[in-house]
Formats: structure tokens, sequence, C-alpha cells
């Protein structure tokens, strides 16, 4: 096949895939699902429509984006261990806590966002302040992390450099694919595109690491069997400056998984906007725990296309696999310069070349999936707990859809702007991670004594939620200490503070 006729295939089945997704999107929204009653329900909450499986889809798609395939893949090369799945294992816990607890707490208040749980519990300042850490948090970082780490993957597939096209100008045009899902279709077209998605990317997650394993080999793999370690201390680190391995400290030490991490996904599961939408939107209860239990169910397994084939990228490069020949007629070895390449520089590797349009569409679905869901989030945590009430608590539906899309607009441009300066980054898991703790400690505290207590008041944890952000900050400052290390000790000390 010329490069011309692959150019084609490319570029016939990347759109095959995007627009029969899209298609099927508006076809099941309009034909299948019940509109809903306002605007705003309908922009912000799907209609209340969602039924389990739509639920399950949504909640694994808004979180399987790139920057968990970049992401933890590049972190499990990193650490030289599995160490990192422990993320994947311990969210299935943290979601059966938000089905069995949160979710009836949440949903039998006919609650849009969870925020507004606050504003029940304790007061309107509460749910304001909650409402603002999560706006920037979605702003300032994952909606421009999963901006960049989709344009890395693209632009690196593609050898997107050697024509001439910018990172920018990828991330900037899948920006504007997500905002026109998402400010156009509502909660119901992302949660119903990221199911429709999500079977595309069940598809590939197993082939990736299928032919990566036909690459290395099954025996070379449980020969070097330290490498699929799961609960270690330490390990062989890969040094960035060096690129050789050496011993240190990887990313999840055992230690930190009944604490901080475990607070983390509880933190990240059960109080974050972004997820815990799609699940509001059912059309029951029943309905909401079950698409959690299911995706807690599959949770378990994704670590095979999360993590897995990290580890099988550093066996290729470790024994110098073959992957192909070069412009010069040699023999090209696998080779990494920097973690965060890894699982596009295996599918380059690994994956057929005709298989890279379709596999680009898929990738770019996953990508959507979770800019779609912190773009909707966003523009309803602004309309429902910023704009009505207290900007203009009297306007209409219609108004306050019009001005969050708008405001939808503003966020997607600003996330464009932040996302190519992400690049210098070492490690863009880590550093999500790290945000999300940041943001996770004084919520968490808040969300934790209303829903388990009865006695501490607004003013208790407002003092509780200051108290935990500020030290929380400080605890960045300290050398020698795990940031999930400072996370637990923050954590307690907030929630002392809240108690006293």
């Amino acid at each position: 096949m010329n490069p011309f006729q692959l150019i084609l295939l490319h570029l016939g089945t990347f759109l095959a895939w995007t627009g029969g997704v899209a298609i099927m999107t508006w076809i099941i929204c309009r034909g299948c699902l019940k509109s809903a009653a306002s605007a705003t329900d309908t922009l912000f909450a799907g209609g209340h429509v969602l039924t389990w499986y739509i639920v399950a889809g949504s909640l694994m798609l808004t979180n399987l984006s790139t920057e968990q395939l970049v992401g933890l893949n590049g972190a499990a090369f990193r650490d030289g261990c599995l160490a990192s799945q422990a993320w994947e294992t311990f969210a299935a816990l943290a979601m059966c806590l938000t089905a069995s607890v949160f979710l009836p707490r949440y949903m039998l208040s006919g609650l849009t966002t969870t925020a507004g749980f606050l504003g029940e519990r304790f007061d309107l300042t509460t749910r304001t302040m909650v409402s603002i850490v999560f706006l920037l948090f979605y702003a300032i970082g994952l909606c421009p992390i999963v901006l960049y780490t989709g344009a890395l993957a693209l632009k690196i597939i593609f050898d997107l450099d050697q024509a001439g096209i910018p990172l920018w100008s990828v991330s900037t045009l899948i920006g504007l694919l997500g905002a026109a899902y998402t400010l156009l279709g509502g909660l119901k077209a992302v949660t119903v595109s990221n199911s429709l998605n999500g079977l595309g990317l069940a598809v590939f997650g197993v082939w990736v690491p299928v032919a990566t394993l036909h690459k290395v080999g099954m025996s070379l793999l449980f020969a070097e069997a330290d490498y699929l370690k799961t609960l270690v201390q330490t390990s062989e680190v890969f040094n960035m400056e060096t690129s050789v391995r050496e011993p240190g400290v990887p990313s999840v030490p055992w230690h930190v998984l009944l604490t901080g991490l475990m607070l983390n996904n509880v933190y990240y599961w059960s109080t974050n906007q972004l997820i815990v939408q799609g699940a509001l939107g059912a059309k029951s209860l029943a309905h909401a725990q079950k698409g959690t239990l299911v995706a807690a169910a599959l949770k378990i397994v994704t670590f095979m296309f999360l993590c897995l084939p990290g580890v099988m990228a550093i066996l290729m490069v470790k024994h110098q696999v073959p992957v192909g020949i070069d412009d010069t007629g040699m023999v090209k070895q696998f080779h990494v310069e920097r973690p965060d390449d890894v699982f596009p520089e295996l599918i380059k590797a690994v994956m057929p070349t005709w298989s890279f349009g379709l596999l680009s569409a898929v990738l770019l679905g996953s990508i959507l999936s979770t800019f779609n869901s912190a773009l909707n989030s966003s523009v309803t945590l602004f309309g429902m707990e910023i704009y009505r009430m207290y900007i203009k608590p009297d306007a209409s539906d219609d108004h306050v859809a019009n001005i969050s899309t708008i405001f939808g607009a503003c966020l997607t441009a600003t996330s464009c702007i932040i996302a190519p300066f992400l690049a210098n980054i070492p490690s863009i898991f880590d550093y999500v991670q790290k945000a999300r703790a940041f943001a996770g400690v004084p919520v968490l505290t808040v969300f934790l004594v209303g829903i388990f207590t009865v006695t501490p008041d607004a003013f208790a944890v407002k003092i509780g939620f200051v108290f935990g952000a500020a030290i929380h900050f400080a605890g960045q400052f300290l050398q020698g200490y795990h940031y999930l290390d400072v996370y637990l000790v923050c954590f307690l000390l907030s929630l002392g503070a809240v108690m006293l």
C-alpha cells in the first residue's frame, strides 16, 4: 500500500468512527431518550433519563482518557514495576463507597451538583467554596492536561512533527470538537458518546497489550517477574536525565495504599462533580448504583492496558526488541526518551499501520470523554452554583443555560491556551494526582463531615476547609516525604480542626 492510499485509509477510518459516534449519539438522544422539561435540566443533568449501562460507560470513559493511557503507562515505565496499578484497583473500593453511601444522600435530595449537598447540610458559603475549588481544578488543571496528552499521543503516532503540524493546533482542534459536543448536546450527549466510544476503547484496550505481549514474549515477561510486582517500597526507577534505571521510590509505595491513596480515590470518585455528575443524571437511584458498581467491577481489570504495556515496554527497551526498519534500511529498536511517550510509541511499534486511523479515532473519543465531562461539570457549577446563586437569582432556565454555554466557550479557549505549556512536566500522571490532592484535602474533609456527622456546623467546616487548604499548601515545601503521606496528615489535621 503506497503512502497516498495509506493516508486515505487513515482518514476514511477516522472519519467513519468519529462520524458514526456522532450520528449514533444524535439518534439515541433524539429517539431513545426522552427530552428534559427545561434547558438547564438538559444541559446539566441529561434530563434524568440515563440508564445503568450508560452511567457505567460514562463513568469509565470520563476517567479513561489519554491522561490515564499516557500517564499511567508512563508511571509504570518510570517505576519499573506495577505499583501504579493501585490507582485502578483501589478506585473500585471507592466506587463501591460512592454507590452505597454517597449516591443515596445526593439523589434522594434531587441534586444536580455534589456541592448542592453541602448547601443543604451546611450553608451557601460552604457550597460555593467547594464549587470554586472544583472549577479552578477543571479550568486550569484537568482540561488543559487532557488536551495536551491527547495531542501528544496523536502527534507521536502520526509523526506530525515531520509534517510541520504544531502540538497547539492539535490540542485546539480537540478542544473545539469537545466544546461542540458538550455545549450543544448537554450531559445526555456527553454520556451517550462516552458509552459508544467505550466499545472502541475496550477493543483496542485489549489489542495493544496483546500485541505488545506477542512482541515481548510470555516467557520473557515472567522471566523478569520483578517488573510485575505491585506492593513495593523501592524499585529500579527510570532517570530521565541519564536514561538509566537507579534504585528509588516508586510513584505509589505500598504504605500509602490504605491511607493517602485511598482518601484521594474517595475524593475523586465520591465527591468530584466531574465523576458523580454522570450518575446524578440517572433515571433512578437504582440505575445510578448499578451503573457505578458495574464500572467498579470493570475498573479492576483496566490495569491490563493502563499499566501492563508500560512494564512490557521496559523489557522491549532492555532487550533491544526490533520494531521495524528505519529510513536508512537499518533495523530499528524500540526506544523511549520520556516515560510519557511510552504508550504512543508502543502503538507505533506493535500495532499494524492500517489500524492507525481507527485507533486515533478511538483515542480521540477517550480524550473527548474526559474533556467533555470536565467541561460539562464546569458549566454546571458555574450556572447553578455561581450565576444563579449570586449574579442573577431570578434568571430563567434558558438564560442560565445560554450564559453557561458562553462560559464553557471561554473555558475551552483558556484550556487550549494553557495546554501547550505543559510539555515540560516530567510526569503528567504525578502532576495530575498532586493537583487533585491539593484540591482534595479540604473538599474531602467537608464532605465526610457532612455525610457521617450531624454536630459540626457551617462555621466549623469553613475553619477546617481553610485550614486544610493552607496546611496542605505548606506541606508541599516539605522535603523527603511522599505527597500521599502529606495528604493523610493534612486531612487528619483538617478533620481535627473541624471537630475542635
